[in-house]
């Protein structure tokens, strides 16, 4: 879906919404480790009979802890800010907003090419490294990609920088994103 804001040098394009059941999973890994967390405060609680002993279970279990408490919040950003992605064509450059304070800017001149294409996974395609507010995912062909998209591997839109910068983004419209975005490059005329 394709709207235009106050100002009339904007596009907007949301991010393609994802299956119910996606969000029910990730309802249930905050459940689960919410069940587990408890688990864990149970075990420090029981076994804390002597002051020594306690700190000890503590220190064994807090990392344990602190994963399940990082889970929690981010399942539940993620949650609240997939139904709010969209991707803005701005006069100065795309911005790709995931929501809240989270978001980058493109500038047009620094974009050389745009592609829509499948996704490889890799072994640690899985390992997410936070950057930016998008989320830093490896592909076994195409390297490491900061993904503002609500797929990860089929029909994402790649988009390449001068700088060596990738982004994948999935717009609700991709062809509709694809030919707004493809007018205002041919205007702009950028070359890698």
């Amino acid at each position: 879906m394709t709207t235009n804001s106050q100002d009339n040098n904007v596009q907007v394009f949301y991010a393609d919404k994802q299956p119910r059941r996606y969000s029910l999973g990730r309802v249930f890994v905050v459940l689960v480790s919410l069940a587990l967390t408890a688990f864990l405060v149970g075990v420090i609680l029981i076994n804390s009979t002597g002051l020594a002993t306690g700190i000890g279970v503590a220190l064994l279990v807090s990392p344990g802890f602190a994963v399940l408490l990082y889970e929690i919040v981010s399942q539940l950003m993620i949650l609240h800010f997939l139904p709010r992605m969209r991707y803005e064509l701005r006069d100065g450059g795309l911005s790709l907003v995931l929501g809240g304070p989270w978001k980058s800017r493109i500038p047009y001149t620094s974009i050389c090419d745009i592609a829509r294409k499948d996704l490889a996974s890799d072994m640690f395609s899985s390992f997410g490294i936070p950057n930016m507010g998008a989320l830093d995912l490896m592909y076994a062909n195409e390297g490491t990609i900061s993904m503002y998209s609500t797929h990860l591997y089929k029909d994402v839109i790649l988009i390449k920088t001068k700088t060596g910068m990738k982004y994948g983004i999935s717009p609700i419209d991709p062809d509709g994103f694809l030919k707004a975005l493809g007018q205002i490059l041919d205007e702009k005329r950028t070359i890698c």
